[in-house]
């Protein structure tokens, strides 16, 4: 096999920085200079108008977070868990937080549980969203909002175009719409549309050039909508949230969107290797110590078949047992390795295949592009961040509370019938 001289002198060089800093065991790397870049690429769509969103759970890590909001400008999350909600306004109460996700009623209850416990800076009347997806579900945040003399601010998730639930049908929005103007505890916030599914549809079917025209049709009927039942000036002070990694490029001005969120593509994961990301480089690895350097493996008590195998290139001529596995990882460094077929699965010890004259030996560092961050970014601890060839410093990840904190003791003090009292509204 032929190796590219700067692909591999990248991940030696990264190797060897890691060494240095005395690293032994698996780690998720980020190269700083590349998140810039990537960073930077962002800001060209930001500025053509736009409010920026990072969506938090792709990159769950309150020092990243905040580095990223600094070179951005912006104070916006996402957050789709309740306890890194929690998490998140305890480390950034600044930030104006959207829930990326439609949560069940009981979820809203211990939040509030919770902050009643726990009084900070953050308002959540002022500074937090909750996303709802169906009139049903509506209703039951007004009933809870009612009882417990609360006041939430309510973003619609509206279906334009990825069928993955929110509002389809106008005349059921609608009446979401009416409830809101009624009530005295509830207000409209904006829309959420997600179009992930943009950049996957065939051109067969019309590609996704056609799908991106009829997702932004889809919306601007919701949009009327708002305009008809509230008002004309409504939707100027609305969060009109759009857009994802893979889609964010695609807008190009602000007439109907006014808020695009994204965060994936920052440190772009092998997820996100699309057209639409061609112009962001790959950000994070997960780096590993090879454990065990294997000229001809063979397969247990089978030796003869081994060699039989090799001989007609069904196994490889040597592999590597590396620290750890089992990842949503792609291996990168060594170019060509894959995971071997020999043996099974192992989280403590996985195979992969290597090239047989790849220079690569026992120690080093052995390299993989995740093919997500939120929960791979979420298995390593600390993430090491690399800045011009060295480890800087290292950025914890979210925490879970640990049992025993007044988190996990929380319990929840809204207790009234949410099912009856959603009835009653």
């Amino acid at each position: 096999m032929t190796h590219n001289n700067t692909h591999d002198r990248y991940f030696e060089d990264l190797g060897l920085s890691l060494k240095k800093a005395g690293l032994c065991t698996p780690v998720l790397v980020i190269d700083k200079q590349r998140l810039d870049h990537n960073i930077g690429q962002l800001r060209e769509v930001i500025n053509r108008g736009f409010e920026y969103r990072i969506v938090a759970k792709s990159l769950p890590s309150i020092p990243l977070l905040r580095y990223i909001m600094e070179r951005t400008g912006t104070r916006r999350l996402m957050s789709f868990h309740v306890p890194f909600l929690i998490h998140l306004i305890e480390h950034i109460p600044e930030s104006d937080v959207l829930l990326g996700k439609p949560m069940p009623v009981s979820a809203v209850r211990y939040f509030y549980d919770w902050h009643q416990q726990h009084p900070c800076e953050f308002q959540p009347e002022s500074q937090l969203q909750w996303l709802v997806d169906s009139l049903p579900r509506l209703q039951e945040y007004h009933a809870f909002a009612q009882d417990n003399n609360l006041q939430l601010q309510i973003n619609l998730e509206i279906n334009i175009g990825l069928n993955r639930g929110g509002f389809s049908d106008l005349a059921e929005f609608q009446q979401a719409l009416k409830l809101l103007k009624d009530s005295d505890h509830l207000s409209l916030s904006g829309l959420m549309g997600y179009e992930a599914h943009i950049t996957r549809i065939p051109n067969l079917i019309g590609g996704p050039e056609k799908a991106f025209r009829l997702a932004m049709e889809s919306y601007r009927k919701f949009t009327e909508q708002v305009r008809k039942v509230l008002g004309d000036q409504i939707l100027e002070n609305l969060c009109l949230n759009a857009g994802g990694s893979t889609t964010y490029p695609l807008y190009q001005d602000n007439g109907l969107i006014n808020e695009i969120a994204t965060a994936s593509a920052l440190v772009k994961p092998t997820d996100f290797d699309v057209f639409t990301l061609d112009h962001h480089s790959p950000a994070a690895f997960i780096a590993t110590p090879v454990i065990k350097d294997v000229q001809k493996p063979n397969l247990p008590m089978a030796s003869g078949i081994s060699a039989l195998l090799r001989m007609v290139g069904l196994s490889p001529q040597r592999a590597a047992f590396i620290y750890g596995g089992n990842w949503l990882a792609s291996p990168c460094y060594p170019p060509g390795s894959k995971r071997s077929g020999l043996l099974g699965h192992s989280s403590n010890q996985e195979l992969y295949e290597i090239d047989k004259d790849h220079p690569i030996q026992r120690d080093d560092f052995m390299f993989f592009r995740p093919s997500q961050s939120e929960a791979v970014f979420l298995q390593f601890g600390s993430i090491a961040l690399m800045n011009n060839g060295n480890i800087e410093t290292y950025w914890p990840v979210f925490q879970y509370p640990e049992p025993g904190s007044p988190l996990a003791k929380t319990t929840p003090s809204f207790s009234k019938d949410l099912s009856a009292s959603a009835a009653e509204g």
